[in-house]
């Protein structure tokens, strides 16, 4: 018998995992793939993030609504409510690999669609949210992907090298990345 639960065991355990997995994993996306993937890009700012229970998922998925200051993409309003799975609710907790979190008064560029069950969604999961900051020196907005490029290592003095140190992204000027993702939007 207790040979048998251990079998049981082991087949949710991988059961489970293989139905994770795929959730938790998404393939890299360009700007281009983003802008093209999503029904709406926003910049905005966090006014609130609230926690609740889905009966319909059976699961804890967060609810964020954003102040929209710029609509590169899309006619999004005034606000809008971004919904992800995760979230803690009455002293329990559900984390996904990879969904975005927000917090209240961040300034974010998020690249969203729309899903099944009314849901407005994070379209590549962290990819589609750009953090922006201000410059203290000049007090200009910037702008950076929350996720960096992957890191590569390449052999000091070689071209592939000197290629990648020029090629490796930074911070942007916030209004340059609205512009370049107006144009993007424009011409899908």
């Amino acid at each position: 018998m207790r040979d048998r639960n251990n079998g049981i065991v082991v087949f949710v355990f991988i059961l489970f995992a293989a139905l994770t997995t795929d959730a938790a994993t998404y393939r890299r996306m360009s700007i281009d793939a983003l802008v093209q993937g999503s029904d709406y890009v926003i910049y905005g700012r966090v006014i609130e993030s609230r926690p609740l229970w889905d009966s319909a998922t059976r699961s804890i998925w967060t609810s964020t609504e954003v102040l929209v200051l710029d609509g590169p993409k899309g006619q999004a309003g005034t606000t809008l409510t971004v919904t992800e799975p995760g979230g803690i609710l009455n002293g329990v907790g559900e984390l996904y690999p990879g969904t975005p979190r927000f917090h209240v008064d961040q300034e974010v560029v998020l690249f969203l669609y729309r899903a099944p069950g009314n849901r407005m969604r994070v379209t590549g999961l962290q990819q589609g949210v750009y953090q922006v900051s201000i410059d203290q020196q000049t007090g200009e907005r910037l702008v950076r992907p929350t996720l960096p490029q992957p890191e590569v290592v390449y052999e000091e003095g070689s071209p592939s090298a000197r290629a990648a140190i020029r090629q490796t992204p930074g911070l942007d000027k916030l209004s340059h990345f609205l512009y370049t993702l107006r144009q993007k939007s424009l011409n899908r």
